[in-house]
């Protein structure tokens, strides 16, 4: 499916493909503004500084490599006052939670996802959730080292090693053709 296609879903139209940028600068949505339109998925250490520690590519796979961050599309399914739910695209197709893993395929139902509450996420960002899950992780290194490839990420089941994650907002402006915000 076509990055235009889903764009069309979310209500954005676009006049040319969305181009593929090396090594963007993204800000994190702020609460209330994120999981709208076209964005990319950023991983934020739950802990800390809430670090940047990468992103999830097309088919749903965590990469530390800013290169193979994939573009996604919000399709917001709440209005007025209800809780925010959504669901989200990609070139790949819609994507879903199997068992504890996040995915994007072309066969995949889209899920419902909403936004994880602070206190219990990072403050001032909305973080996604899935039912009562949100934070997440691999069974391999956490984040994935540049060299060894995306990783499948899931819920945590607090056996993983390393730095866990939400998964938060870094939206793409709109116009003929999306741009990422820029860091100021």
């Amino acid at each position: 499916m076509r990055i235009s296609t889903l764009l069309s879903l979310a209500g954005l139209a676009t006049a040319a493909p969305v181009p593929e940028l090396e090594a963007p600068r993204f800000s994190i949505a702020p609460a209330g503004q994120g999981f709208f339109g076209a964005g990319q998925i950023r991983t934020l250490w739950n802990q800390g500084d809430h670090s940047n520690l990468g992103c999830l590519t097309s088919t749903g796979l965590w990469t530390t490599n800013e290169s193979q961050c994939g573009t996604f599309v919000a399709k917001e399914l709440t209005a007025g006052n209800s809780v925010k739910t959504f669901q989200l695209f990609t070139s790949a197709g819609p994507c879903s939670i199997r068992g504890a893993r996040f995915y994007c395929e072309k066969n995949a139902e889209a899920f419902l996802f909403g936004l994880w509450p602070w206190p219990n996420s990072i403050p001032g960002v909305d973080s996604l959730r899935a039912g009562q899950y949100g934070l997440m992780a691999t069974f391999g290194n956490n984040p994935p080292l540049k060299d060894e490839g995306p990783q499948e990420i899931h819920f945590v089941t607090y056996r993983e090693t390393g730095k866990y994650v939400w998964l938060t907002w870094a939206p793409l402006r709109g116009g003929p053709i999306l741009t990422p915000i820029e860091i100021e």
